[in-house]
């Protein structure tokens, strides 16, 4: 990646944003209460912290944070540097992928979590953080065993301290409203060298020129028909994703005897696992041949491209990216009641469009709660520019889906996103800004009209 196009990436541009003697000015994830033990309302205002000179300083910045971000950002920063302790010659525990997905969700949203690599002496490369020769190993391990030591009297503490009370007291999201970890994930879909391995693997021309035929027949019906070359290009995306590219993992087949296999209790991340984003890690096991499976839960797309398997969290990840590589604009979109999938904008019909890798399915946002029976209550999609809440695009039971949604204030969910936008598209021109305004009034309007469901279309179910 040229310096130019670097310097450029919003990936780049918000890490750039953090680093050590600079003032921090990240108002929407800086200050989210789920980082902070601050009332909702801050969200919107902007927290300059200007760095320390003592030895301590990022560590102390870490410390601030709410207890389980503190720790899930602590346990990969350890991580880091225990592969650099236990095997210092080994290049590839010497360097981070800026891209990798694990950092851009776990460490950059974090407030001290990427000061305190600096501080064990990594430094800025083109398109890593790396760890150089002349490093000092000594002061690594220093400030690696303090985060040990404060992680440690977390895990020994059999009560919450002040600052947690404080925090739950709080009307903070729930565990699994993750609004600023699927902002930064999916900046990451934006790499050039993702999307060009996306590419490799995707039979672009085979693609276009069935859409391509696909359009002239539907012209050949239709003279003045709207529909566009990327409305039918998006349909066999779908299709040859579905088809011939990914499959779907309930359990493992034994690959020593080919045996079925059952889930058993989840096995630890092994330092590759993490690398590529596995947090968990299932075990297929096989009562067999007594041999344990091991299936990481991949969540970098780069990796999927790869594995080409898992269920509906891979399948959307690898989907997603694989629409950006082709020049479609996508949006990852997560919900709240354990699904995900992606949707595409159609600039023929100037709208966003439903779109499920798992179902192979266009345009049936009520697939899930008239289809499936899901009690929906928080669905939110994310893209390069913007975090739109779209869960009135896949309801007709508005009032239901109202009483449902208690785990945060509305008034702190419109904050919120509002603070995340802000500071997404305070580099955009303004016409650009313009023209995202332009697609959320029409939203709005779609959202207020609750959909009439189709028993055609809207009742269809797993077939994995």
């Amino acid at each position: 990646m040229c310096s130019a196009t670097r310097a450029a990436h919003p990936l780049y541009l918000s890490w750039r944003s953090r680093r050590p003697g600079a003032a921090l000015l990240v108002p929407a994830l800086s200050s989210h209460p789920a980082l902070r033990c601050e009332p909702p309302a801050s969200c919107l205002q902007p927290r300059v912290t200007v760095m320390a000179s003592s030895e301590s300083s990022a560590v102390s910045e870490l410390c601030q944070n709410g207890r389980q971000v503190f720790m899930d950002a602590s346990q990969l920063l350890l991580t880091y540097a225990d592969n650099i302790l236990r095997s210092p010659n080994e290049e590839k525990y010497r360097s981070i992928r800026i891209g990798n997905t694990a950092f851009s969700t776990r460490l950059l949203p974090v407030p001290g979590a990427v000061e305190c690599l600096f501080e064990m002496g990594f430094e800025e490369g083109e398109t890593h953080l790396v760890f150089p020769k002349k490093a000092s190993v000594e002061k690594l391990k220093v400030v690696r065993d303090r985060i040990a030591s404060e992680r440690d009297k977390r895990l020994n503490r059999s009560n919450l301290t002040a600052a947690s009370a404080t925090e739950s007291a709080q009307p903070a999201p729930s565990p699994n409203l993750t609004l600023q970890a699927n902002s930064q994930h999916v900046l990451v879909y934006e790499l050039p060298e993702l999307q060009q391995k996306a590419r490799e693997h995707i039979p672009v021309s085979e693609l276009n020129a069935r859409a391509q035929e696909k359009l002239k027949q539907a012209r050949s019906l239709e003279v003045d028909t709207t529909v566009n070359e990327d409305d039918f290009l998006t349909l066999e995306l779908l299709r040859w994703f579905k088809e011939q590219f990914f499959v779907w993992v309930d359990s493992l087949p034994c690959s020593k005897c080919g045996g079925q296999t059952q889930t058993k209790e989840s096995l630890t991340p092994s330092a590759d696992d993490l690398r590529w984003g596995a947090q968990r890690v299932e075990n297929h096991y096989c009562s067999k041949c007594q041999y344990a499976n091991r299936f990481p839960r991949y969540n970098d797309p780069g990796k999927l491209l790869e594995t080409r398997r898992g269920r509906c969290g891979e399948w959307a990840n690898c989907f997603t990216l694989c629409c950006r590589a082709l020049g479609l604009e996508a949006r990852y979109v997560w919900d709240s009641t354990d699904h995900v999938w992606t949707e595409v904008f159609s600039s023929s019909q100037n709208r966003w469009l439903h779109c499920d890798p798992c179902e192979n399915t266009l345009d049936k946002p009520l697939l899930y709660e008239v289809g499936w029976g899901k009690k929906l209550s928080y669905i939110i999609a994310f893209s390069k520019e913007e975090v739109v809440d779209v869960t009135w695009r896949y309801s007709c039971k508005h009032e239901e889906v109202i009483a449902r949604r208690k785990d945060v204030r509305e008034s702190w969910l419109r904050e919120t996103i509002a603070g995340l936008n802000k500071t997404r598209q305070q580099s955009l021109p303004e016409q650009r800004k313009k023209e995202l305004l332009g697609r959320l009034i029409v939203e709005i309007v779609e959202f207020m009209s609750p959909k009439t469901p189709k028993p055609d279309q809207e009742f269809c179910f797993c077939t994995h």
